[in-house]
């Protein structure tokens, strides 16, 4: 009896139903946002037209832009996102252009039957837009942390530490949309993800050249098979073009 007991409050509080369909209640929903575009609204829909919606999502932020609260069912949504090239939006903010650089899409995502994190702390719903703009979703009970490519931390640390070298941007919301345009191309390209991998990365295509990959040895670490997280700043180091403090 008691074993059952426990598979039956199991079933109902991790996913409301062992034979039916996951469904979600009370879920705080936030995006992280690794796309090179600001984003104005996202909405995330199940079959049954239940919905989960947020918006104002600056390139590469997302963290702690929370909504609440909301239930969603099954495992398969549909995200309807629309946003703009910021820089493109300030050049057609007085001349009438400004709605035709904002684009709509929609995204099929699929997020399998997930166990409930433990805790008592509220529900977090993630959606993480990647650069190559697929979709992921997972469950968390944290708010922070929870960043999975550094764009804002390494905008910042670029800005604080080679702020010499960026005197042709106009101040930091520029060089963080530039540089979410060059980790689009670092991650589709490379995967660079690590915090680490990704300051020295924008380090050298800053402040040395924006073609660095071509240089023999880069190209070579950046190749190398089964590089891991982190290896790519050591390797940079190592070869002695690294700049500034990490």
């Amino acid at each position: 009896m008691h074993k059952r007991l426990i598979l039956a409050l199991t079933c109902l509080g991790m996913l409301a139903g062992c034979n039916g369909e996951p469904s979600y209640r009370g879920l705080s929903f936030i995006t992280y946002n690794y796309t090179p575009w600001d984003l104005d609204s996202i909405e995330i829909t199940d079959s049954e037209g239940n919905s989960a919606s947020t918006g104002s999502i600056g390139v590469g932020g997302g963290e702690g832009s929370v909504t609440c609260c909301y239930k969603l069912k099954g495992t398969d949504f549909k995200v309807r996102w629309s946003g703009v090239d910021g820089e493109e939006a300030i050049k057609h903010m007085h001349d009438g252009k400004y709605d035709e650089q904002v684009f709509d899409k929609e995204t099929p995502v699929h997020f399998p039957a997930s166990a409930i994190p433990a805790g008592d702390g509220p529900l977090y719903l993630e959606l993480h837009i990647y650069p190559d703009e697929h979709m992921e979703m997972a469950l968390s009970r944290k708010l922070l942390g929870q960043v999975r490519i550094p764009i804002v931390d390494s905008t910042r640390w670029l800005y604080a530490q080679h702020r010499d070298a960026l005197q042709n941007y106009r101040d930091i919301y520029e060089v963080a949309r530039v540089l979410a345009k060059v980790a689009k191309t670092a991650w589709i390209k490379y995967r660079i993800e690590d915090k680490q991998d990704m300051r020295q990365y924008m380090y050298l295509y800053f402040t040395v050249a924006s073609n660095f990959d071509a240089d023999p040895e880069i190209a070579a670490v950046l190749a190398r098979p089964g590089r891991k997280p982190g290896d790519f700043a050591r390797a940079v180091e190592a070869i002695g073009t690294a700049g500034g403090s990490r």
